[in-house]
């Protein structure tokens, strides 16, 4: 099952202690973010990408809405010194 980000940005991430949360785009994306934040989490939006298979015989999908505006959310737990900058 691909996840829509480029595995080599994925791994990236993940050593970077980004974890992977889901996709979505307009007001559950703002809700999302904002929940994660007020949970303490940092948060990161990368853009969704649609795997070469998936959209190969979908006419119009490189451009389609979805793959503009959706995002799809990493967090990872805020740094200390983050956190103290924040009080």
């Amino acid at each position: 099952m691909s996840t829509g980000i480029p595995q080599g940005r994925g791994i990236q991430l993940q050593e970077q202690g980004w974890t992977l949360r889901f996709t979505a785009m307009g007001r559950r994306l703002n809700e999302s973010v904002e929940l994660y934040c007020q949970l303490g989490f940092e948060t990161l939006l990368e853009p969704a990408e649609l795997d070469g298979e998936y959209i190969s015989g979908a006419e119009g999908c490189e451009s389609c809405i979805v793959t503009t505006l959706a995002r799809t959310i990493y967090t990872r737990p805020r740094r200390a010194v983050d956190a103290d900058e924040s009080l």
